[in-house]
C-alpha cells in the first residue's frame, strides 16, 4: 500500500493538471514535497492595524471606510483608486494627527468588481506592504479581505508564478490533513523518547497551521515546532559528515619538515605577505610537519591571498620530496592558477604541470607520464584529475579549491592513490563560510581564517542600476575605460531566452557602442585555447570590455579591470555576486560594481542587492547570505528537490550539541544505518550525498 505522501500533487484539492506542472517543475511533485513548501511570514488578519499607526514597508491588514473611490487613464487601461479612513478607536486625537490620516489603494490595471467592492461608506478590510508617497500611507494593488469575518491567522507561503496564493494555501492544508502524520522521521523512536520530543508531521502541522504562539515567535524563531525541525535538519547534517568521515581509508601521512622551505618560499613572492598570510602559513606549516594527515579548511574573503599560501603549503611538501595537487572547478580558474603560480614555482625551482579535459591524447599521455614518474612536482589540474588512469609517484598534499564545488567522496578519490602514505588536505574557498556553519559543514576539518585583505586595497563602489538606465551603464564603463581600465559584464545565459539576458546580445549592443574590435566573449561553450587567447587578450587591453558568463566568478586576476557589470544580478546569488565583484580594484585603483535589476524586485532580491551595496565584508553578506536561503544553497546544494529546511540556528550551541550526541547515538548502535528504523535516516543521507557536488543555480 502506497503512502499518502507519495500521492501526485494532483490529487490535492484546486490543483489541476496546469497548476500540478508549476509545481512539478519547482520540484514539488507529490503530497509529501508540498508539506516542506513552509510559509514564509505569517499574516495576522484578526487585528486591523489604525492607519495612523502605519508605517512604510509594514505588511499589515487594515479595516476602514471607504471616503472616495476612482477610475483614472493609465496609458492605454484605466487605473482605479480608493482613499479610506479608520474606523477604529484611537487614544489620542493628537496621536492621531501625528500619523498617517488616510490610506490610498490604488490599481494600475483595474480589474473586474472593484467598483462594486469599493463603494464609497463601505467598511473594507485589505492587506499589503505599506509604502509612504508624497506624504500619504500607499498600498499597490492590495488583497481584499472579508470585512465581515473575524478574520485568521494566515501562512503567506513563497510566490510561485502562474499559480493563485489562495489555490496553494488551499492545498497545502489540504496536504498537512492528509498526510503529516505519515511524515517519517529521521530520530529513531527511542532518542525522541528519551529527549521528549514531538514528531517531525506534528511540528509540520504547527507551522502550516499556525496559532497565537506560532506568530509571536515567527518563521525561524525559537517556537518548539521549529526547533524540531532545526534539529532534525542538524542531526541529518552529522550523520552524513560522519559516515563520510568513516569512508576516509586511515593511515599515516608523510611529515615535511617547515624550515628552513617556508621561509625560502614565503620570500619569494614579488610583494610581502600580509600578517594574516603569515599566521596561516606558520599553522599550515605545523600540520603538515606531522604524520597525523592534515585536514583543514582554509577560508577567507575574495582578494586576501589564499592562492599564495597555498603555494607556500605546496613548496613545504615538494622540498620534502613529495608532489602536491591543487584542484580547481573549471579549466579557466585552472590555468588562471598555472599562470599565476608558475613565475614563483619557477623562482622555487618548482617543476609546474597543467591537467585538464582539453589537453590532446598525445599531452595527456605526456602529463599522465610526469606525474607518475615524479617529472612534475606540481599539477594544477581541474576534475580531469579525478579520473580512473591517474597515477602519482608520491602525491603528499591535495589543495581542493572553491570546496563547495567538489563532493567530499571527489576529493577522496585522490587520497587513496598511495597506499602507503595518505595525502594531506587543504580544502579553500573563497566563500566566507559562517564560523558556526563551517564547523558543521566541516566537522573534522581545522579551520583556518585568513581575516584581512592586503593594505591599499579600495573596495569597489556598488551601485544599483535599473535595466532600463542603460545610459548610466554606457557611462560608467567609459569612465572605466578613460582611466585605462578594463571593464567585465558578466550575464546570466549565454544565449537570451525568455527575458534572461544573454552574452551574446550584450556583446553586441557594447560592440555597436565601443566598437566590435575592442569586445570580446568568455563562457564555458568555448574552447581552451580560445578561452586563453580571449582572456590573455583582455589582460594585455587588446579587448577592453569582456562579456560573459560567471566563468569569470572566481580566481579570475586582471588587475587593470576597474568594473564590472553584472546584468540582472538580482537572478544571482549574493554569496556569488561578491565573488564576482571581487574581479575589480585587484591592483589598489579605484573601481566599482555595478547591479542591473528589473522593476519591481522580489523582497529577497530587494534584500539581497541592497546588502551588497551596503558592504564588502565577506563575512557579514554570508550571515546574511545563510538567513535568507539557507546552508543548502549557500554550499550548491539541495537536501532533496522540495525539502530544503530553512529553521537551524547554527549559532545555537545547545541544539548543536544535541544534533551531534543524537547522530552519535544512532551510528554507535548502526554504523551503515542498516535497521529498518534508520531507514528514513539511511534515505536522506543518500540523499544528501547525490546533491553534494552539484552547484547552486545562479540567483
Amino acid at each position: 500500500m502506497s503512502s499518502l505522501l507519495d500521492h501526485d500533487v494532483e490529487t490535492l484539492p484546486g490543483i489541476g493538471p496546469r497548476s500540478a506542472a508549476i509545481l512539478k517543475s519547482r520540484g514539488h511533485e507529490s503530497v509529501g514535497d508540498l508539506l516542506w513548501l513552509l510559509p514564509k511570514r505569517y499574516l495576522d488578519q484578526r487585528h486591523p492595524t489604525p492607519i495612523h499607526e502605519l508605517e512604510a514597508g509594514e505588511y499589515v491588514v487594515v479595516e476602514g471606510r471607504v471616503r472616495s473611490a476612482r477610475r483614472f487613464p493609465r496609458g492605454r487601461h484605466m487605473g482605479f483608486e480608493v482613499r479610506i479612513e479608520s474606523e477604529l478607536p484611537v487614544d489620542s486625537q493628537e496621536g492621531y494627527q501625528e500619523g498617517y490620516q488616510e490610506l490610498k489603494l490604488v490599481w494600475f490595471r483595474a480589474v473586474p468588481g472593484l467598483t462594486r467592492r469599493f463603494e464609497v461608506g463601505a467598511t473594507v478590510r485589505v492587506a499589503g506592504q505599506v509604502n509612504d508617497y508624497r506624504g500619504v500611507a500607499t498600498i499597490a494593488h492590495p488583497e481584499t479581505l472579508a470585512a465581515e469575518s473575524e478574520g485568521e491567522i494566515e501562512p503567506r507561503y513563497p510566490d510561485i508564478p502562474g499559480l493563485k496564493r489562495k489555490s496553494l494555501r488551499k492545498a497545502v492544508r489540504a496536504a498537512v490533513d492528509r498526510a503529516a502524520h505519515q511524515v517519517p522521521d529521521l530520530i529513531p523512536e527511542a532518542q525522541r523518547v528519551s529527549r521528549g520530543l514531538g514528531r517531525v508531521g506534528q511540528a509540520l502541522r504547527s507551522i502550516h497551521v499556525p496559532t497565537d504562539e506560532t506568530v509571536d515567535a515567527g518563521p525561524g524563531a525559537a517556537h518548539p515546532a521549529q526547533q524540531r525541525l532545526a534539529l532534525e535538519e542538524l542531526v541529518l547534517w552529522e550523520l552524513a559528515l560522519r559516515m563520510r568521515r568513516a569512508k576516509e581509508p586511515a593511515g599515516a601521512a608523510r611529515a615535511f619538515e617547515a624550515d628552513p622551505h617556508v621561509s625560502i618560499a614565503r620570500n619569494a613572492f614579488a610583494f610581502d605577505l600580509t600578517a594574516a598570510q603569515l599566521a596561516a602559513v606558520d599553522a599550515l606549516g605545523r600540520s603538515l610537519n606531522s604524520e597525523d594527515p592534515m585536514r583543514c579548511l582554509l577560508q577567507g574573503d575574495v582578494g586576501c591571498g589564499k592562492t599564495a599560501v597555498a603555494l607556500v603549503a605546496c613548496a613545504q611538501v615538494v622540498a620534502g620530496g613529495a608532489q602536491a595537487a591543487f584542484l580547481a572547478p573549471t579549466e579557466l580558474l585552472a590555468e588562471q592558477h598555472a599562470m599565476s603560480l608558475r613565475p614563483v614555482a619557477e623562482r622555487l625551482g618548482i617543476r609546474l604541470g597543467v591537467f585538464t579535459g582539453t589537453l590532446s591524447k598525445h599531452e595527456r599521455r605526456s602529463m599522465l607520464d610526469r606525474m607518475s614518474t615524479g617529472a612534475v612536482d606540481l599539477i594544477v589540474g581541474t576534475h580531469a584529475l579525478l579520473s580512473g588512469d591517474i597515477r602519482f609517484s608520491s602525491l603528499g598534499l591535495l589543495v581542493v579549491d572553491e570546496q563547495h564545488r567538489f563532493g567530499v567522496a571527489q576529493r577522496l578519490v585522490l587520497g587513496v592513490r598511495d597506499a602507503r602514505h595518505q595525502p594531506h588536505l587543504l580544502v579553500m574557498t573563497a566563500t566566507p563560510i559562517p564560523r558556526s556553519l563551517a564547523l558543521v559543514l566541516y566537522s573534522g576539518l581545522d579551520l583556518v581564517v585568513i581575516d584581512a585583505k592586503p593594505p591599499g586595497r579600495l573596495p569597489p563602489k556598488t551601485v544599483r542600476v535599473t535595466r532600463r538606465d542603460r545610459a548610466k551603464v554606457y557611462r560608467q564603463i567609459e569612465r572605466a575605460l578613460e582611466a585605462g581600465g578594463r571593464v567585465f559584464i558578466v550575464c546570466p545565459a549565454i544565449s537570451e531566452s525568455d527575458g534572461i539576458v544573454g552574452v551574446d546580445a550584450v556583446a553586441a549592443e557594447m560592440g555597436s557602442r565601443f566598437g566590435e574590435d575592442v569586445v570580446g566573449t568568455i563562457h564555458g561553450r568555448l574552447g581552451g585555447d580560445e578561452r586563453r587567447t580571449t582572456m590573455r587578450a583582455f589582460a594585455d587591453g587588446d579587448i577592453k570590455v569582456l562579456v560573459g558568463t560567471t566563468v569569470v566568478e572566481v580566481g579570475v586576476d586582471v588587475p587593470s579591470a576597474n568594473l564590472i557589470v553584472v546584468e540582472q544580478a538580482d537572478r544571482f546569488g549574493l554569496a556569488q555576486l561578491h565573488q564576482l565583484r571581487g574581479r575589480v580594484g585587484r591592483d589598489g585603483q579605484r573601481s566599482a560594481c555595478l547591479l542591473t535589476h528589473p522593476v519591481p524586485l522580489t523582497p529577497e532580491a530587494e534584500t539581497r542587492l541592497q546588502a551588497l551595496c551596503e558592504t564588502d565584508d565577506g563575512f557579514k553578506l554570508a550571515e546574511a547570505d545563510l538567513a535568507l536561503r539557507g546552508p543548502g544553497h549557500l554550499f550548491g546544494y539541495r537536501q532533496s528537490g522540495a525539502s530544503g529546511l530553512r529553521f537551524a540556528d547554527l549559532g545555537d550551541v545547545a541544539l548543536l550539541s544535541a544534533a551531534s550526541e543524537i547522530a552519535g547515538e544512532i551510528l554507535a548502535e548502526d554504523p551503515l544505518l542498516s535497521r529498518p528504523e534508520n531507514a528514513r535516516a539511511a534515505a536522506a543521507v543518500a540523499r544528501w550525498e547525490r546533491f553534494a557536488a552539484v552547484r547552486e543555480e545562479a540567483g
